[in-house]
């Protein structure tokens, strides 16, 4: 019972009963007018035979007695006729034979329920009745109930027989088919019917739930072996609609993991290419001062200044690593505020004046007007920073770097840093926000390659996007997106030039990206 075809087959097994179920009861509230439309139909049938016997049996004593001194009268030819229902092949003891006249009335019987002078009310011969074509009756008795009848009318030698008393019509009636009759009758086709419907509906439930749970089963599987540790299974992409969304999505799990554990590999192998060459300078460093190859007053303090610069390049790394871990897992919250954009790019423009003078790169920073922006603006400052840096490190003298800002749709403000370098290879631009990245031409050939990761993560922690796009030999353009503040600037002029010249302070010991 655990397995789901399983489930699936009884669950179809389940509906295929209800629904025989449900097909039997109808056929059994329909079987009223299905008896009488059986009994009817039997009884024209045996109709047809004793007015045919009745013509016979006339035609053979006439033809026996040429002379005509023997008359057969009409209660001799009802006893014959009842003797011919009741030979096995024929009918049955319960159909009854008489004779009617114009009005109706039994003249003559052949039956244990119907007597002479017992009349059928509302009997009309139609002109269309014929000895074929028999019409459909019906008569109420105290003995038997209801009877159902057919009525035909007697030929001109036939009526002779019963002499002046009017005979028109010959009447055979019986009752009404029981219930155990017609499921006699209907038993056999409906059984047959009911197990080829059943047959047809087992295998094509057999095939549904083989459907379903075939492809099921090969995602189970390939889940097992991605446990195992094998990131490269896929699935085919089979089955119902939603059969194939899971495979499809699983698929894509599996590229998502195996990317991730890549990502993994490459960290592990890059922060111990990082931490190596800092680490080794510390160790033969300090192993010279203490074995006593420096002993020199200048060569120690170069010695303790280098070890305290690769320490302290170390201990950045280490920071920024974790620094981005927490932002990554949603554990450093940004503070939300309105704050206005063109205040934050005239103290970013302020903090790289003095960068622009001594690269020879001209800086310009379009002023937006008043345009609001909510987020943290020391965290925006930092995006803005690790921008601003990549582009004046790629961009060479002589050259252009341009900080732009406008508002776009949906409630959002654009920000795009472009500069004028040498661009960036299209195969490199998929990648230029992973951590530890380092592009083909060199970009973020100082620093850690953590830098841009970091503003990533900023950015999306604001709800916003950031991409890059670039054209080789004519510079690049890294966009973000930033939701628009919805209340006024508060910022007192007390508060601002606190905050910048802590930011300020902080701006000092940024790092490149």
């Amino acid at each position: 019972m655990g397995s789901l075809q399983v489930r699936l087959f009884l669950s179809y097994l389940v509906i295929i009963a209800v629904t025989l179920g449900l097909t039997a009861l109808g056929l059994f509230l329909l079987l009223g007018g299905y008896r009488d439309s059986i009994s009817y139909g039997n009884l024209e049938d045996v109709g047809v035979l004793i007015n045919e016997q009745a013509n016979a049996e006339i035609r053979s004593i006439r033809e026996a007695n040429v002379s005509g001194s023997e008359q057969l009268s009409g209660q001799d030819l009802l006893l014959l006729l009842r003797s011919f229902l009741e030979r096995p092949a024929n009918g049955r003891g319960e159909t009854s034979v008489v004779v009617v006249d114009t009005s109706g009335a039994v003249i003559a019987a052949a039956s244990d329920t119907l007597r002479e002078g017992v009349v059928f009310n509302g009997l009309t011969l139609s002109a269309n009745a014929s000895a074929t074509n028999p019409e459909r009756c019906r008569i109420a008795t105290e003995q038997s109930g209801e009877l159902l009848c057919v009525s035909m009318p007697l030929s001109s030698e036939a009526a002779a027989t019963f002499g002046d008393a009017h005979a028109a019509a010959i009447v055979v009636a019986r009752p009404a088919a029981t219930l155990g009759e017609v499921f006699g009758d209907l038993a056999p086709r409906l059984m047959f019917s009911g197990l080829m419907g059943v047959a047809a509906a087992l295998g094509l439930g057999f095939l549904l739930s083989q459907s379903v749970a075939s492809p099921l089963r090969k995602i189970g599987r390939a889940a097992r072996s991605v446990a195992r540790g094998s990131y490269g299974q896929r699935v085919p992409v089979t089955g119902p609609r939603e059969v194939r969304e899971v495979a499809t999505n699983f698929n894509r799990m599996t590229e998502e993991v195996r990317r991730s554990q890549q990502t993994l590999r490459d960290f592990l192998m890059n922060i111990s290419h990082e931490l190596k060459t800092p680490l080794t300078s510390i160790r033969g460093f300090s192993q010279a001062v203490l074995d006593g190859t420096i002993e020199d007053k200048p060569g120690v303090d170069r010695s303790a200044k280098i070890i305290n610069d690769e320490a302290t390049r170390v201990l950045r790394l280490v920071e920024e690593l974790l620094d981005l871990s927490r932002m990554e897992s949603g554990q450093i919250s940004m503070r939300q505020e309105d704050m206005d954009l063109a205040e934050l790019l005239e103290h970013v423009s302020e903090v790289f004046a003095l960068r622009s003078e001594e690269t020879g790169v001209a800086l310009t920073v379009q002023q937006p007007g008043p345009l609001l922006l909510r987020g943290d603006f020391d965290r925006l400052e930092q995006v803005l920073n690790n921008l601003l840096d990549n582009a004046f490190r790629h961009t060479p003298e002589g050259g252009a770097v341009r900080v732009t800002a406008r508002p776009v749709q949906h409630g959002f403000v654009q920000v795009t840093v472009s500069d004028s370098g040498k661009g960036i290879p299209p195969e490199d631009l998929p990648h230029l926000f992973e951590r530890f990245y380092r592009a083909a031409n060199g970009r973020n050939v100082r620093g850690y390659g953590l830098g841009l990761a970091i503003t990533r993560e900023i950015v999306r922690s604001h709800g916003g996007d950031i991409w890059a796009t670039s054209e080789r030999g004519r510079g690049t353009s890294f966009v973000f997106t930033l939701p628009a503040g919805g209340g006024a600037v508060t910022t007192s002029g007390a508060a601002r030039p606190a905050r910048l010249a802590r930011q300020a302070g902080a701006q000092s010991s940024t790092s490149a990206s």
